[in-house]
């Protein structure tokens, strides 16, 4: 591809790999020697921390990717990646094989169904814009077929949605579906009592990985806006019309949306990376696979591990975003002979969406460290961190118009 010239390329247009291509292609604008690919099976920029709004109110959740790098010298490659070779150091497409000098890895995660029977076929994931399409179509037409059925028990198990998994995607799905079921029944004139959220998380509380005391708030707001939460209670089968659990009850449901776990793509495993835990790429310090130093993996299919704590980094937007932009700027270190920075996360805050005006979290501060919010001064927080990615997406691309 283009004589001479020394390919990088990225796999993965999400929060870690766009933020990768573009820092990279402003870093290396003027080394005409190297030319940067950008591979996705999608043409668009998916906001995945926002896929619970597409979900419940079809709003929109992506940007078209020739919109971010127009103003960039980045070839996009649309397609899906079949396999890595890393002796001959190529990525291989259906009908195009890329080589490449350097990779960078954010092909981030897919759901995990852990085997449990039924569950791939009936449940409805959370992790790209066509899951969230499939989910606002269910619970559309559901809310919509309740108010012309006479028969109490089956509007009842129209109406009764559950979540599988008490995570922070799985909260964040509760806090706006049990908004828009319950004003769904009053526009059609039903019972405001009669739709149902479920959370079923297997931990001993939801949100496992999070500070206790926000846990607390996360979990008495939704109790007071009519959501019922099972902790230690597994899904252990899924039918078209019932969820059964662990306690061997039996929920009559036609709606389980699973955000119950992630799972890499087996092509790391495939290719002769070094795995660790959940099928992630071992990474060291710098970002680099320990197989390959010549290839950076970020993101969901990364196992980082944050220094100060010696245990591995969640997989979340924020540690994509900045992981993204130090492996670009660590890249571009090795071109010219530098130094590496070693990766030391952040953490920015948490804030946790429970509704269009509700949220909870945290943010850190210089002074006070933590400043803690509650109820709609936390989701006009939620709503400026959203905007700060889109902003960051805007000065990386230089490009100012609205997305």
């Amino acid at each position: 591809m283009d004589g001479d010239r020394k390919n990088i390329v990225v796999i993965g247009a999400g929060y870690g790999g766009i933020t990768a291509t573009l820092r990279l292609s402003n870093l290396f604008r003027s080394m005409p020697d190297f030319r940067l690919v950008l591979i996705d099976r999608y043409p668009f920029h998916t906001l995945k921390t926002q896929l619970h709004e597409a979900a419940v109110h079809k709003s929109e959740v992506t940007i078209d990717v020739g919109r971010i790098i127009r103003k960039h010298n980045i070839s996009f490659q649309l397609g899906v990646v079949n396999a890595l070779d890393l002796v001959h150091r190529s990525v291989e497409l259906d009908d195009v094989h890329i080589t490449y000098e350097y990779l960078v890895l954010a092909i981030g995660a897919q759901a995990n169904f852990f085997s449990i029977p039924g569950l791939e076929e009936n449940a409805l994931p959370l992790q790209s814009a066509s899951d969230a399409q499939k989910i606002y179509e269910r619970i559309s037409s559901l809310c919509a077929g309740a108010a012309a059925e006479s028969d109490p028990s089956k509007r009842k198990e129209m109406l009764r949605f559950v979540i599988g998994g008490g995570g922070l995607s799985g909260i964040e799905m509760a806090g706006e579906l049990v908004d828009h079921v319950v004003a769904s029944a009053h526009n059609y004139g039903l019972d405001a009592g009669v739709p149902e959220v479920i959370i079923v998380e297997g931990s001993d509380d939801i949100l496992p990985a999070s500070d206790p005391k926000l846990r607390q708030s996360t979990r008495r707001e939704l109790l007071s806006k009519g959501v019922s939460v099972m902790t230690r209670m597994r899904v252990v089968g899924v039918s078209p019309a019932e969820v059964i659990l662990s306690s061997g009850e039996r929920l009559r449901s036609r709606t389980l949306v699973w955000t119950g776990g992630i799972k890499v793509s087996e092509i790391a495993r495939e290719s002769g990376f070094a795995i660790g835990e959940s099928g992630r790429i071992l990474v060291n310090e710098f970002l680099q696979s320990v197989t390959s130093p010549n290839v950076y993996a970020i993101g969901d299919n990364a196992l980082a591990i944050n220094p100060a704590t010696r245990k591995p980094v969640p997989a979340a937007a924020q540690f994509a975003l900045q992981q993204g932009r130090l492996v670009a700027e660590n890249l571009f270190a090795v071109v010219r002979g530098q130094q590496q920075r070693q990766y030391r996360p952040k953490v920015w805050g948490e804030v946790i969406s429970l509704g269009r005006h509700l949220a909870v979290g945290w943010v850190a501060l210089p002074v006070v460290k933590k400043l803690k919010f509650v109820g709609f001064l936390a989701s006009l927080v939620k709503t400026a961190i959203k905007e700060k990615h889109i902003i960051l997406l805007r000065k990386e691309s230089r490009n100012w118009i609205s997305y």
